[in-house]
Parts: structure tokens; sequence; C-alpha cells
């Protein structure tokens, strides 16, 4: 049986990642930046909530217990009255900057409407959820700690 991969934080600023990948997507985007909203979200309560409220959107269970060991959480909200759509293009963007950076993500599209806005500070009468994405760096020496030899210490 395969062990389980871990996650690591990035090795970098993720608000200065999100902020060069967001440039990237407004880049390309079609339509006005003020139609969208980019949520980032490091800290592990809020994305333990955050993953209860999505648990819909994440139904294989394999997928989700890997969502629950990536460190980060990022979220796309649409204004609401406006032609509701994920931007290809500028998603491709987006995506190309936290994978140049060694990130890996889980993408799906998000449904909730009335819980997901108010946990951020939005008004949920004026966004709408599109899309979630859980990331992290696969840490791939965390296999390698348990198989420390004798003749060597770690402190």
């Amino acid at each position: 049986m395969a062990k389980p991969m871990r996650f690591a934080r990035l090795e970098t600023s993720l608000q200065g990642l999100m902020t060069r990948a967001v440039r990237e997507f407004d880049r390309y985007l079609n339509e006005t930046v003020d139609h969208y909203h980019w949520t980032c979200v490091e800290n592990p309560e809020l994305i333990a909530r955050s993953l209860e409220i999505l648990a819909e959107e994440l139904p294989e269970e394999e997928l989700t217990n890997l969502a629950a060991r990536m460190p980060y959480l990022i979220l796309l909200f649409h204004k609401s009255g406006s032609k509701r759509y994920i931007p290809i293009e500028a998603t491709l963007a987006f995506l190309s900057v936290l994978n140049r950076s060694g990130m890996v993500t889980i993408l799906r599209q998000a449904a909730d409407k009335t819980q997901l806005p108010p946990l951020f500070g939005l008004d949920p009468n004026q966004w709408d959820p599109v899309l979630f994405l859980i990331g992290g760096v696969p840490d791939l020496d965390a296999s390698f700690a348990e198989l420390a030899p004798p003749h060597c210490s770690f402190f």
C-alpha cells in the first residue's frame, strides 16, 4: 500500500506569488477585473471550516483526504448579476504561475452561495463562488525522515 503524500508550504511568499498569478489572470481577462475577487487562505482553521462547506465539491474520499493535507486554499468569486463563467485563458495563465513555483493544486468548481462569501467577509448578495483550489508543494523527502540512519542526529 502506498504511503500518503504530504505537502509543505512554498519556499516563497504566498502573497507575492498570488499577486503575480492574479496579475497574469487580469492580463488575459476579457472583462473588467472588478467582476472577480480572489481569496487566499493559509490559516489551517479557516481552511478546515471552508473544506467542511466545500465537502460536496470534493466527493471522492481519496481526494478529500488529500485536500486536507494541503496548506493553501484559494477561491475565486464572481460578482453577482453579471454573466457568470470561468475565463479559461485567464485561469490557465493564473495556474501557470502557481505551477512554475512548484505548487500542485486541485481545482474544483464551487457552488455554495450562502456560507462561503460571509466566511471571507464578502456579501453573499454581491459575490458568488466560482472555483476553489487547494494547493501545496509535494514534500518528496517526508518518507525518508523515518529512515534516518542511526549515525545521523537531528536537533
